[in-house]
């Protein structure tokens, strides 16, 4: 690895390979049951590199072989290239080099130059810990609805490295709304984890270990954006007669999907059956996404309650934004006003655009495919990405590149690294509002 890659835009350039490869394998003999065109190779393994669960086939048309590689895409789309070879060489005992260090460092946001090997050997330990969990609860579920052996632990294995990467892809017809309660319950507790963030994890993990490590201020931002938005999603969906069917299974569907709307993209119910204020919610909660450092896409809910407490703090005429006690950096908080500006021009401008390229479609089909995207959910309402003509799978397929790498990576991959400022220029006010 060199240090210039991560100038040069290591990660959008890492993710864009993965997925070249991916396209070459999901063309080789014996890897899928019906004709894949290579357009329909490229879309399949950007949805699975980029973890977001949109297909133009299903995944059950794959021969094993076939969902053997989507599955690997999954998994290594989940670490990253630059991640997974740092982490076979701490393996491996050779340890990273100076360069190798500040590549990953870089990569993690600046988390701690010091423990950059200390967080990888963490998120190593804790994703494969979690999906063997994960795969080994779930495999009397699978069996209990009468799968045989071999399946069963096909499924679990699949269902567990799907839910945990938050990549909204499985191998059944029915997708997870047949695998049944149990099954389910179990996905959700891993797609959670996932959402979380390493971030948040790691902190957990250091506070167990050490009970005088304090718990940093991202990692409760993110929990308390979670509890919020978990609650006031499940609430809202709840009472929008989600579904009509019995106030105990609703809620629980309501539950599920208001953490799968922002992360995995699995859903218990047929979306296409929603009312338009449900699918208008859920549009919402996967521009969302979920937190930094996980496998899921959106704005990041560090990024939301960032500009939040942006706007508080200037209506409360304050000169800075302040949360728990703490300055948040004038620099963090216009990226994450641009950041969510980015994202919206990208949703308004993609939806329009989809709506051009697929008339056929309406305008909350459209708007809800291109938000499915950008938030690396995968969520379907109605089974539209399979109708989409070549426009429409390419623009939903740069929709996924950029909702996993974001799209502030990739324009800093065209632009360039950031530049210190070398002049300070007078200041003069500016008449707004």
């Amino acid at each position: 690895m060199q240090l210039n890659l991560i100038k040069k835009g290591g990660l959008p350039v890492s993710f864009a390979i993965l997925i070249a490869i991916g396209t070459l394998l999901l063309q080789l003999p014996g890897v899928c049951k019906v004709e894949l065109s290579w357009l329909d190779a490229l879309f399949t393994a950007t949805s699975a590199v980029c973890l977001n669960g949109l297909a133009v086939i299903g995944t059950y048309e794959f021969t094993f072989f076939g969902q053997f590689i989507l599955l690997l895409l999954i998994q290594l789309g989940c670490f990253g290239i630059l991640s997974l070879s740092a982490m076979i060489l701490l393996f491996a005992g050779r340890g990273l080099s100076i360069n190798e260090t500040l590549v990953m460092y870089n990569l993690n946001d600046r988390f701690s130059l010091g423990g950059t090997e200390s967080l990888l050997r963490v998120i190593a330990h804790y994703t494969f810990i979690a999906e063997a969990l994960g795969a080994l609860l779930m495999l009397p579920g699978f069996l209990f609805k009468g799968f045989g052996f071999f399946d069963s632990v096909w499924y679990s294995i699949f269902y567990s490295v799907g839910s945990f990467c938050n990549a909204g892809i499985g191998p059944l017809a029915g997708d997870i709304a047949v695998t049944g309660r149990y099954v389910q319950t179990i996905s959700l507790v891993l797609i959670f984890l996932g959402g979380l963030g390493i971030y948040v994890i790691y902190d957990l993990i250091m506070m167990v270990r050490d009970h005088r490590h304090k718990m940093r201020l991202h990692s409760r931002i993110v929990l308390r954006c979670c509890a919020i938005l978990i609650t006031t999603g499940t609430l809202s969906l709840f009472l929008l007669g989600m579904a009509p069917t019995g106030s105990d299974i609703a809620l629980f569907d309501a539950f599920y999907l208001s953490i799968t709307a922002r992360t995995a993209g699995y859903s218990t119910v047929d979306l296409a059956t929603l009312s338009p204020a449900c699918l208008t919610l859920l549009i919402i909660l996967m521009l969302i996404g979920g937190s930094p450092g996980s496998t899921a896409g959106g704005l990041k809910t560090t990024t939301l309650a960032v500009i939040f407490s942006a706007l508080i703090s200037s209506f409360k005429g304050d000169n800075a934004v302040i949360i728990s006690g703490r300055t948040v950096p004038l620099r963090t908080v216009l990226r994450s006003f641009t950041i969510a500006v980015i994202f919206i021009l990208i949703a308004v401008l993609g939806g329009l655009l989809l709506s051009a390229f697929s008339p056929q479609l309406t305008d909350r089909q459209c708007f809800f495919e291109i938000s499915s995207a950008l938030g690396g959910t995968g969520l379907d309402a109605g089974w539209i990405t399979p109708k989409l003509n070549a426009g429409g799978k390419l623009l939903v397929i740069f929709c996924m590149f950029a909702g996993r790498v974001g799209p502030l990576a990739i324009i800093m991959f065209f632009v360039g690294k950031e530049k210190p400022a070398v002049l300070h220029y007078p200041e003069e006010r500016i008449i707004v509002g």
